[in-house]
């Protein structure tokens, strides 16, 4: 070692953490090895000095202990940046407290190499389970032993009793944003919908042909984008042929980007002629021109969420009441939307 180099950090030790938690050692290797019958307290007095210490048990040597397998595996899309990082945080925070080891994949390529790639990945010896924040086909999946074998929750899917679980699935803020449009006098809308194998996007999709009808509106058409902001800037062509369309409702941020950026090349003015509503409440959604109004989630407790659904289906507990709980969401109004324009203006295209 050098001098310019300081002393190398050592992991802390099961004694250390039980010294901070105020139990014994004994007590902290009850609580890695799932003690069912240990006090709630004392076992979030375990947790906090773990996180606090940074300590990660020693996975590989647990296993061979216990002959349980420690590693689950985190699945996003090949765009993966429609799945935020805070969410990817919050479901990684939530598997290392519970003494688990994360591993992230993202599937690319072809359909084929899609499924080729989860074929593979299912059939990990050391496999504990699978968060999945991107839609897996069930021939995907294989016969129904891998599936007993690997425990797999995908995020916005629904449980038995068909209550929506996990981080995108339920869509009934889109019926406050239709709410609240109505209320500044829209009633001509169209719909930009995320790309139907999601459960999160026909849920929004299904909101908001609900909202339409409950509400007596108009819809002028419902567009498939993919989530990215260029789905969304071809979509924008189908708004454009309704000339009475006043407000737009779009699935994500980054297609409410590109139905915004097709709008502003073609002259029509938002919120003035048109009005748009996302959702996810992007960092950029705040200082887009204009800025986007959108659905804001607590998305770091909602990837925790997904994360402690696979853990007691892993463990084989019965989920706790939180984990059934819907989504907590708030509208973020910003100046993407206004009153309706008057009856008389179309939505015009300006000619050169």
């Amino acid at each position: 070692m050098t001098p310019a180099e300081g002393p190398v950090s050592r992991p802390a030790t099961i004694r250390e953490v039980a010294a901070l938690a105020g139990v014994s050692h004994q007590t902290v290797s009850r609580f890695l090895n799932q003690d069912t019958s240990m006090r709630p307290a004392t076992i979030e007095k375990i947790k906090i000095a773990m996180a606090e210490l940074h300590y990660s048990p020693n996975l590989a040597a647990r296993a061979l202990r216990s002959r349980q397998n420690y590693r689950v595996v985190v699945v996003l899309p090949e765009a993966s940046q429609y799945v935020p990082i805070r969410v990817l945080n919050g479901a990684a925070k939530a598997a290392h407290l519970a003494g688990y080891r994360v591993d992230v994949v993202a599937l690319e390529g072809t359909a084929k190499e899609r499924m080729e790639s989860i074929a593979t990945l299912l059939a990990g010896a050391d496999l504990a389970g699978v968060l999945s924040f991107a839609p897996l086909p069930p021939e995907a999946l294989g016969g129904a032993e891998l599936v007993t074998r690997v425990p797999i929750v995908v995020a916005g899917a629904y449980d038995d009793k068909m209550r929506a679980s996990g981080t995108f699935a339920n869509g009934k803020a889109t019926i406050k944003i239709m709410e609240y449009l109505h209320g500044l006098g829209h009633r001509n809308f169209f719909h930009v919908a995320g790309p139907l194998d999601w459960i999160s996007a026909r849920n929004r999709k299904d909101a908001y042909e609900f909202a339409i009808a409950d509400l007596g509106l108009h819809s002028h058409g419902i567009a498939r984008g993919d989530w990215s902001s260029k789905s969304g800037y071809l979509a924008a062509s189908q708004i454009m042929a309704s000339p009475d369309v006043t407000a737009v409702v779009v699935a994500n941020d980054h297609m409410a980007f590109g139905v915004m950026r097709a709008l502003h090349e073609n002259g029509i003015a938002v919120p003035t002629t048109v009005s748009v509503f996302g959702w996810d409440d992007l960092a950029e959604s705040e200082y887009f021109m204009p800025s986007l109004s959108s659905v804001h989630m607590d998305l770091e407790t909602q990837g925790s969420i997904g994360m402690k659904r696979l853990i007691a289906l892993m463990r084989g507990e019965n989920l706790a009441p939180e984990l059934l709980s819907e989504p907590t969401m708030e509208l973020v109004l910003r100046e993407s939307c206004g009153p309706v324009r008057p009856s008389s203006q179309g939505l015009t295209i300006p000619t050169s």
